[in-house]
């Protein structure tokens, strides 16, 4: 029986002083069959020395135990890699024996043709069902149409588009498969999204500084794309477990997003500017305006709101299962968020029809009639690369703006304990409702004032007797 061996394409590159040290980029890795001259017989004569089986795996060298021909035991992931690595080594010994035994008697040459084919096709074993890596991520989102909210569909859709988009671009991508996901590969889609040119939103950054997606961005297009991944490994089509070791940001990202990631809210007299703003009655921003409001009061996502039914309302109060999390919500329509009860009591409890992309457009307009022109900076991130975006607020608002001014508002300026919050919102995480807290200055000072000097003298107070 030939011994089995895992060696990698690349493992050296030479040093200046030309010496060699393993090399800093990933390499496939292959596994050789090799025969001793104690199995060289006459049926078998021409069988070559080894044969080469290229896997489906690569790894940086400097993560290679070159000793024991497997992944270094300390890093992460190790276990895991190991033990596939070596389930594949009896896989392919198992192959050669089958086909070495095959009653068809299979000359040297058809063994190495049929082993070398049989490792490509478990590689990809898409190529055996007839789908291409497209046809699985249109099978991928077929399936998740009746579990996910439309707005996450489209998420994915997107992806798809980009990545397409980066096959054509890229030669030794257009047949993209599931083996070329690595390391290497996350390299050159995330250049390609950091050097895209301008479109949509890009076109509103200042001149020059207009190419590429921002940062976060990027991280969402990871995400959504090892959701993909893992879906596809889990249903066969995809063999290499990778993807799981890809981040969506990395440590330097991490910081500049925590430290940059500017959050527009509006305050709460640029709210009641903006609802107390006289529009022609039925006209186009005077809906927009209201639906905008509506989401203030509420906190709900579009979504959500996009899909009120009067059936939902009990008097004063709003349940309804949210289209995201299948989670629900029930809104008491008093206090703070009143006037959403009024803005219903004005349609008829029948809110106004709008697409989401004409709503983002329209809605700065309402805001600019309303004077919310405060200069607004936003600082983002391409890469290292920093792009600071000054213009007025109402340049700034969308329909998520409205969300995020309902749990500053009822944070920083109405005191509602945060729990609370999370409850009228449906955040379960503490940390995801976070970011959504942009900090309103004046009521913080205000709250500052408020307190007293502990420098000042303290004043005991006795019970009466």
């Amino acid at each position: 029986m030939p011994t089995a061996k895992f060696l990698l394409q690349t493992p050296y590159e030479k040093t200046k002083s030309g010496t060699k040290k393993p090399a800093g980029r990933e390499t496939r890795i292959y596994c050789y069959l090799i025969f001793s001259k104690g199995e060289i017989t006459e049926s078998n004569r021409d069988l070559p020395n080894f044969i080469k089986i290229k896997t489906e795996y690569v790894i940086k060298p400097t993560e290679w135990d070159f000793d024991k021909q497997l992944r270094k035991d300390k890093l992460t992931g190790s276990i895991e890699f190991n033990r596939r690595l070596n389930k594949l080594k009896d896989e392919i010994l198992n192959k050669y024996n089958e086909l070495k035994d095959d009653p068809s008697h299979y000359i040297a040459d058809q063994i190495k043709q049929l082993l070398q084919e049989w490792a490509k096709l478990k590689e990809n074993p898409f190529l055996i069902r007839e789908k291409s890596f497209f046809d699985v991520f249109d099978e991928f989102i077929k399936a998740q149409e009746n579990r996910l909210a439309p707005r996450t569909i489209q998420k994915f859709n997107t992806l798809k588009t980009t990545l397409e988009e980066f096959a054509e671009a890229k030669p030794k991508y257009q047949l993209l498969t599931f083996s070329m996901i690595n390391h290497a590969f996350m390299d050159d889609f995330l250049s390609h999204l950091m050097a895209r040119k301008p479109r949509g939103r890009q076109k509103a950054r200042p001149e020059g500084e207009q190419d590429g997606l921002l940062t976060d961005t990027t991280g969402k297009y990871i995400e959504s794309l090892k959701t993909f991944l893992k879906w596809s490994e889990e249903r066969g089509y995809n063999k290499s477990p990778i993807y799981r070791e890809f981040k969506m940001f990395s440590t330097a990202d991490k910081k500049r997003i925590k430290r940059k990631n500017d959050i527009v809210t509006l305050t709460a007299q640029e709210l009641r500017d903006l609802y107390t703003h006289e529009f022609p009655p039925g006209s186009t921003l005077d809906r927009v305006r209201d639906l905008f409001c509506f989401g203030c009061y509420t906190g709900q996502r579009w979504g959500d709101i996009s899909r009120f039914k009067k059936s939902d309302l009990d008097g004063d109060v709003w349940t309804f299962v949210t289209d995201k999390t299948k989670e629900e919500i029930s809104i008491d329509l008093v206090g703070y968020a009143a006037p959403a009860l009024d803005i219903l009591k004005k349609y008829d409890y029948k809110l106004p029809s709008i697409s989401l992309q004409k709503f983002n457009d329209y809605i700065k307009n309402a805001a600019a009639a309303a004077k919310i022109d405060t200069p607004t900076t936003l600082t983002r991130y391409v890469g290292s690369k920093e792009i600071k975006i000054i213009n007025p607020k109402s340049e700034f608002i969308g329909s998520h703006c409205a969300r995020r001014t309902c749990v500053s508002l009822l944070l920083n300026v109405y005191n509602m304990p945060i729990t609370a919050v999370m409850e009228i919102t449906g955040h379960s995480d503490l940390k995801t409702l976070q970011k959504y807290i942009n900090p309103d200055r004046a009521a913080r000072r205000e709250k500052m004032s408020n307190t007293t000097p502990v420098t000042e003298p303290l004043t005991v107070k006795r019970n009466a007797v």
